[in-house]
């Protein structure tokens, strides 16, 4: 890639802030303006991040009339995701999220479908993808280390001390959180869900007005089950926020915590030599593979890749409905304490019948 895009950003708020640092820090991207309807937010980030107050605006529609840019960042929000992507599309501008994708379904919808019309770019900043550890292990699984895959238990246990709408939705962890993990065992573990069954809890103790902990068994196409337990209320027990893995397949286990990667081979004569990995006691731990970028900032790259090479993007949006659904299908199975199949949640969000 020779020449860097131009992006804007909606929304300082939260998360947002600290974007605005990874966008200057990208060498994919500039930042052409920001957007806020906060005139103080405006203000403070301008003087904060050096921005000249000339590229801050109150709208986006303020700022494409002033400014000249190929993308838009969207930050704000879930429920306000849909207005602002596609008011970008019109302009033709492509546009990257911040998960989930939208607030209702019938809003993923419609940004799906106007990005393929207008031939726009959309990518949800799935950023757990992006990072070492879990390139590791996608890259011994696809190296067919351990086979088939049979099993995966899947541990998050958190306590942040979070503010605002988190608290009071009624699935936090499972919508806001485990989208992550579920994402991951699409992207990573090449697995395809078919069924799922949730039960979720909140326990007394908890400042969450929803169930802020989670059990969730998938049933995958290859027929392996993966087993998620999770808490954002978690007393004295604490993963990584990626979570504690324990991956099984015929030939061996890998184990993914604390951003390190080990694998247990079945076969004691496999144990002994691995390329890439040091034997230690019949284990091997594995050098995590060497990225230019990661997190967020890799999730820029593969944006901006994807303009240049004319592609979709990894976590493009209609490839992120399936993974929306895998989390759609954990909170009805929650409530109605049912087995949920997958091919009937996509194809309610094709028909737009469920309501989150």
């Amino acid at each position: 890639m020779t020449n860097s895009l131009r992006i804007i950003q909606v929304g300082l708020g939260g998360w947002g802030w600290s974007w605005t640092q990874v966008v200057l820090d990208s060498p994919h991207w500039e930042l052409a303006a920001v957007v806020d309807i906060n005139q103080e937010l405006l203000n403070k980030a301008c003087q904060y991040y050096q921005i000249n107050p000339k590229t801050a605006f109150n709208s986006l529609s303020e700022a494409v009339k002033e400014v000249e840019a190929d993308a838009v960042l969207i930050l704000v929000p879930p429920d306000y995701h849909a207005n602002i992507a596609l008011e970008a599309f019109e302009h033709g501008l492509h546009c990257i999220v911040e998960k989930p994708l939208a607030g209702t379904l019938e809003d993923c919808k419609k940004i799906v479908e106007a990005a393929e019309r207008s031939g726009c770019n959309i990518m949800v900043s799935q950023n757990y993808r992006f990072k070492r550890a879990p390139q590791t292990v996608r890259k011994v699984i696809e190296q067919n280390v351990i086979g088939e895959l049979g099993s995966v238990y899947i541990n998050f246990q958190k306590s942040p001390d979070f503010t605002g709408f988190r608290t009071e939705m009624d699935e936090p962890l499972i919508i806001d959180m485990a989208i992550h993990h579920f994402d991951q065992i699409r992207g990573i573990l090449g697995l395809e869900p078919v069924s799922v069954k949730a039960h979720s809890w909140n326990p007394t103790w908890s400042s969450f007005k929803g169930n802020a902990v989670a059990s969730v068994v998938f049933e995958m196409s290859n027929g392996a089950v993966v087993s998620y337990t999770g808490s954002w209320v978690s007393r004295g027990w604490e993963t990584t926020w990626d979570g504690d893995w324990r991956i099984q397949g015929e030939e061996g286990e890998i184990f993914w915590a604390n951003n390190e990667v080990t694998v247990t081979p079945h076969d004691v004569f496999k144990s002994v030599f691995m390329q890439g990995a040091i034997e230690k006691n019949g284990k091997l731990e594995v050098d995590l593979v060497d990225l230019q970028l990661e997190e967020r900032l890799a999730s820029l790259q593969e944006f901006a890749e994807s303009i240049h090479e004319n592609r979709e993007p990894e976590t493009s949006g209609r490839d992120n409905l399936n993974s929306l659904a895998m989390v759609l299908g954990a909170v009805q199975s929650a409530k109605t304490g049912e087995k949920v199949y997958i091919e009937d949640v996509l194809a309610a969000v094709k028909r737009e019948e469920i309501t989150q």
